[in-house]
Order: C-alpha cells, then sequence, then structure tokens
C-alpha cells in the first residue's frame, strides 16, 4: 500500500475516533434546566403574584432566542421544595390556615428542558367574626385621641373587619399605622396589639385591637453630638423643633432631613435618647461635619456641531469648571461659592452667599452677582448682575422661590449682511420672578411626576428698559415597564404674553432646541431662522431668531443593560416642538419632529449622555435651501450630543 493511502487511512481513523469522542461528550447528561414555571389551583391569588415570591424562574423570552447556550436556573429539587414551603406560607399569612401545596417536574421537548408545576389547593380561608377596639388611656387623652380626623381616618381603614379573612401579614401596618397616629399626637411612647381568638373548625377569628397611649409629652431640650465648627446652637435650630411644642414623629423626621440636608454637615442623625417616660421628651442629634473648604473641578466635552472647521479649532471642544467653596462664614453655618466656567461659547464667573436660615429652616436666601460673556448661533452677549432668591421649601414635595434679578446687557446680534457691523443694543433688565416645583416619588428618575410651572414680570414699575411677562411650565411624568425599562415623558410651554415694546432682545426671546431639548435640532435652532448674506450679497447660512412662545414635548424609553455590562444603558426618543413668533401664530406652523436613540453609562459624576438624532420633517432652511438653491448636506438632517446628565 502506498505511503499516502497508508498516510490517507490513519488520518480517517483520528477523525472517526474523535467525531465518536465528540459524539460520547454529546451525549454526557447535561444539567437539567427550569424551562417553565406554572401554578395550578390559585383561585385568590394571579401567578404573577406567587412567581415573586419564590426562587425558581423561568427565562425570559430574550434568554431562550439564545440558541447557542442553555439558559435558565438549574434545577435542585430541594430548592423546588423551599419553594413549597413559601407558598404556603404566603396563604397561611393571609387566613388560608389548611392550603396544600405539593409540585410536579416534567420534561419538556428536550431532555435538560424542564417544566415545574405548583399545586394548590387553598381551602376556606378564616374569616373575621367580631372586632373589638379598645383604647387605654385617661379620660382627657381618649376623648382627644377619638376626636383627632387622623386616627379615626386610620380607624376606618383598618383591614381587619367583619366578613374579611383574618390575614396575620396586616397586623404590623394595622399596630405601625396606629401607632404611628398617635406618636404624632404627643404621645411619644404609644403602643398597640392586635390579638385574635381563632375557632379552626369554625373557620372564624375574634380579632381585639388594644391602644395604650402612655403620657403626653412636649420637646423638651435638643442635645448635639459631633459638632466642630458650626455652634451646637445652629444645629439645634436646624432641627426645628420647638421647646414646649407637643412630640410629633412627624416633626422628629422632619428635623432629620433638615439637618442631614444643612451643606456643612455630611451625616446627620436625630434620635430620642434612654430617658424617663414623662411628660418631657428630649432629643439628641449626632453630626458628622464636611470640610470648610472645598475645590471642584469638572472637565467635559461640549457640542460638535458649533464648531466650524472642527479639526483646525479641536481644543473649542473642550470646556470646564472651578467651584471653591466655603462653608460656615461667619461661624453661622453660612456657606460661599466662587465659580468660574469656561469653553469656546461661555465664560462665567460668578459668586453665591447663601443664608440657609431666614424665618425657620424651610426658608433660605441667596445672593448671586455674576459676570457673562456668551456666544448663541445668532448673538454675542455680555452681562453682568445680581440675582436674589428667597426659597421656600413648604414640603418634601413641593417647593417655590421668588426672586429678583437685575442685568446689564450688552448684546451683539448678527447683522442679516455680513458686510455691515452687527446691530449692538445696551439695556438693562429688571425683573421678579415666582417659580415652583411639585414633585412626587421623583427623585431617582424612575418612576413619579412633577410639576413646574414660573411667572417672570420684568419692568414692573418701569426700571426696565424692557416690560414684558413671561410665564411657562413643565411637566416630566416617568413611568417604570420593567425593573429594566422607564418610559419618560416631558411637556414644556413657554411664552411672553405682554411686552410694551414691539421688538424684544435675543436675550429675552424664547428658542428651543439643543440636547436638553429637542434633539434633532441643535442649540437654540429649532423655528423661525433669517438668512446671512455675505459681503458679495451671496447667502453664508441661517441663524435663528426665536419667538414669544414655545411648546415641546418629549417622549424616551430608557433600557438598562447591566446584565450585558454593568453601568451602561440604551435609549431611543421621539421629541417634538415648535417657536411662534408671538402667542397669536400658535398653531400657524406646525410641529418639527425629532428622533432618535442614544448610549447612557452611570458615572460618579452623574450619566454621560451620547445622542444621535434625525430631523424627521425639518424645513427648507434647517436643510440650507435658500431661494430654491440647496447649500447643505446630508448631515444637515442629524445632530449628535454629548452631556452628562439626563436629557430631563
Amino acid at each position: 500500500m502506498p505511503k499516502v493511502t497508508q498516510l490517507f487511512f490513519l488520518l480517517l481513523g483520528i477523525l472517526l475516533c474523535s467525531a465518536e469522542t465528540v459524539s460520547a461528550q454529546d451525549e454526557e447528561p447535561v444539567q437539567a434546566r427550569v424551562w417553565s414555571v406554572d401554578f395550578v389551583g390559585n383561585k385568590t391569588y394571579e401567578s404573577l403574584v406567587l412567581r415573586n415570591i419564590i426562587l425558581n424562574e423561568s427565562p425570559g423570552w430574550f434568554k431562550k432566542l439564545a440558541f447557542w447556550k442553555k439558559p435558565g436556573m438549574k434545577l435542585n429539587e430541594n430548592d423546588v421544595k423551599r419553594d413549597v414551603i413559601r407558598i404556603e406560607r404566603f396563604y397561611q399569612r393571609r387566613g388560608f390556615d389548611d392550603v396544600k401545596v405539593s409540585y410536579e417536574i416534567t420534561t419538556l421537548n428536550k431532555e435538560w428542558k424542564k417544566g415545574l408545576t405548583f399545586r394548590i389547593i387553598e381551602n376556606e380561608p378564616i374569616k373575621i367574626a367580631e372586632v373589638n377596639f379598645e383604647i387605654n388611656s385617661s379620660e382627657k387623652n381618649r376623648t382627644l385621641i377619638l376626636e383627632d380626623e387622623r386616627f379615626n381616618a386610620i380607624k376606618e381603614r383598618l383591614p381587619y373587619r367583619s366578613g374579611q379573612r383574618y390575614e396575620t401579614i396586616n397586623e404590623s401596618d394595622v399596630t405601625g399605622n396606629l401607632t404611628g397616629t398617635l406618636n404624632n399626637l404627643g404621645f411619644p411612647y404609644a403602643s398597640s396589639t392586635v390579638q385574635a381568638n381563632i375557632d379552626s373548625a369554625a373557620k372564624s377569628a375574634v380579632v381585639n385591637i388594644n391602644v395604650t397611649s402612655g403620657v403626653r409629652a412636649r420637646f423638651d431640650t435638643v442635645t448635639v453630638e459631633g459638632e466642630d465648627a458650626l455652634p451646637a446652637k445652629y444645629i439645634a435650630r436646624e432641627t426645628g423643633i420647638k421647646k414646649g411644642a407637643y412630640f410629633s414623629n412627624n416633626q422628629l423626621r422632619e428635623a432629620q432631613r433638615e439637618v442631614f440636608s444643612h451643606h456643612l454637615l455630611r451625616f446627620a442623625i436625630v434620635s430620642i435618647p434612654e430617658q424617663p417616660e414623662d411628660s418631657t421628651i428630649n432629643i439628641h442629634v449626632r453630626v458628622r461635619e464636611a470640610p470648610l473648604r472645598t475645590v471642584q473641578l469638572l472637565f467635559g466635552v461640549g457640542n460638535v456641531t458649533r464648531i466650524d472647521n472642527l479639526w483646525e479649532n479641536f481644543y473649542k471642544l473642550f470646556r470646564g469648571r472651578v467651584t471653591w467653596t466655603h462653608r460656615n462664614m461667619r461661624g453661622r453655618g453660612e456657606r460661599f461659592n466662587i465659580s468660574g466656567r469656561a469653553s469656546a461659547i461661555e465664560q462665567r464667573l460668578s459668586t453665591d452667599y447663601l443664608f440657609p436660615y431666614v424665618f425657620n429652616t424651610k426658608s433660605s436666601l441667596i445672593f448671586s452677582p455674576f459676570i457673562e460673556n456668551k456666544v448663541e448661533p445668532s448673538y454675542k452677549i455680555l452681562r453682568g448682575g445680581l440675582s436674589n432668591s428667597f426659597v421656600y421649601r413648604y414640603s418634601q414635595k413641593f417647593t417655590g422661590s421668588i426672586s429678583y434679578d437685575y442685568y446689564q446687557n450688552k448684546e451683539s446680534e448678527i447683522n442679516s449682511d455680513e458686510s455691515l457691523p452687527d446691530n449692538i443694543l445696551t439695556y438693562n433688565i429688571s425683573s421678579f420672578g415666582l417659580n415652583a416645583l411639585y414633585s412626587n416619588n421623583i427623585s431617582r428618575g424612575e418612576e413619579g411626576w412633577a410639576i413646574q410651572p414660573f411667572w417672570r414680570l420684568s419692568g414692573l414699575f418701569g426700571e426696565s428698559t424692557f416690560s414684558y411677562q413671561k410665564t411657562g411650565i413643565t411637566i416630566r411624568k416617568f413611568t417604570g415597564i420593567t425593573d429594566d425599562i422607564i418610559f419618560a415623558k416631558r411637556v414644556q410651554f413657554s411664552g411672553i404674553y405682554y411686552a410694551k415694546q414691539d421688538s424684544l432682545p435675543s436675550e429675552v426671546r424664547i428658542f428651543n432646541g439643543g440636547s436638553n431639548s429637542v434633539r434633532g435640532w441643535n442649540r437654540q435652532e429649532l423655528g423661525p431662522k433669517r438668512a446671512i448674506l455675505d459681503a458679495n450679497g451671496n447667502y453664508s447660512r441661517y441663524v435663528p431668531t426665536g419667538g414669544r412662545s414655545s411648546f415641546s414635548f418629549n417622549s424616551e424609553v430608557r433600557f438598562k443593560l447591566d446584565q450585558l455590562i454593568k453601568g451602561f444603558g440604551f435609549a431611543a426618543f421621539l421629541d417634538g416642538g415648535q417657536v411662534w413668533k408671538n402667542f397669536g401664530n400658535i398653531g400657524s406652523t406646525s410641529l418639527l419632529f425629532g428622533t432618535g436613540a442614544g448610549l447612557r453609562y452611570r458615572s460618579p459624576i452623574g450619566p454621560i449622555r451620547i445622542d444621535v438624532a434625525y430631523k424627521v420633517n425639518p424645513t427648507d432652511q434647517d436643510l440650507q435651501i435658500y431661494n430654491g438653491m440647496d447649500f447643505g448636506n446630508a448631515w444637515d438632517r442629524w445632530a449628535i450630543h454629548f452631556s452628562i446628565g439626563q436629557a430631563f
């Protein structure tokens, strides 16, 4: 046999052996995985509810598409048995004392795919036959408690009532609500208990609710521990607790928030120390102070589209800010900031002085002088002045402010003919402002809503070059679709509804478009525009002119990608808006829409955001079409934004 033939058969034998080896490996048993979880017999609670209380879960539809691997939890029968116990306890705490739970494991279309089915026999639950309610207190205090609207409202909403299931899981809520209500009435040592006499054979229960008020107490002294630079009396004042006022648990929580939010304190705990249960109650505050002086440096990247000839002017992309803070000015907890920021389009130097306590802990006063030079798409402005704001935080949800601003301005508006000098306008603005913010569970931008109106009046007493009134409102709402998907919406409207002068300076007029607005357009570039001609009368570009009314909306679906890359996210959005010359023109020009997507990264300084947006229905001006001639390019439909922080 020739050597070539021998070599061929030798290689063929090796391949056959390898194939047999691979085949043998493929036939090795694969760890069984949970592919589906089902419930049978659950009449009272939906399967979705029960899935949330057990350990075993089936892979999502996206993971099931991953044909290159075997997704799903590894099947462990001990874990399944523990889930049986979890389901039984879930039902038992909700009145089903005789519930029976079993399980069945079946093989699906592949040996490693297992279906897990829990079979539930609920049986009859225990029903409440009678509810007895008793208050242990003096006659005077009992009358006070029974006449309190909050206490009666809690009592009326108690889940324990005749004919209802007796659910032991409600006991902590019942006792907590009753005790908390008494705490807020001045009874710091109040207690509540729930006891039930259960007849298992009759499936009935007699529920006895007992409330003991204890002594009614007033706040006495506030002691402070851990203070250094800030005297203890100012920390005690920050609690808002008044000596002689009746004890309130709400007041104690509010004191915790007020002290913790003070700019000089990085740690604060307000508590009730061990003491005799008498008619006075002492409060203890433990704090740790932040450094008295700090310097903060921030560095970022600006918008590419604001720079001509990017390669030669690459440095203009960058921007920075430095802030020096001195806390505890005058030894009274006041704060002084000096801040400077610089970029190719803006330079600003400002200071602010904060008085954190005016009439009470909820009120503060801020003085902010500044000087600024800014280059916008259609004008340049040099201005300086003073902004004064009185801020009142009525509650955790509602904050309002009153401000007075005085600015001196030198504005240079680009002339429509580049052969002519810019129009220069020197003027002052003196205005009063009212602002409010009501937010409901919106701190993390994952669930909740907020409404933010404003009203500004300039030249109210004839002291301003221009007299006008501007108002607007912003509404935001965030809805959690799943743990990893958030649907965010925002609507904005603003308008100048009164002005003595026919023409207002650019800095006063309303503009739209940009990384935090309608993202298909760059900063201020949405809405009316005018053409700029060069020295020979040829078209050069369009610049925005702004208007007196504007509307915009944003809708964005945000996806967290932590399962793929920690800290990363993705967003798809649709924005729309328009700017009109005045109120009378609202609706005369249709809304313009921009759509796109972007990447997010949760960094220590906030979400780093890159958005790419596309103009859906741009105008001729947006596409650089002048007198029927196209001076634009394909990139005129696109906008790219680099930012820190969410768009809204």
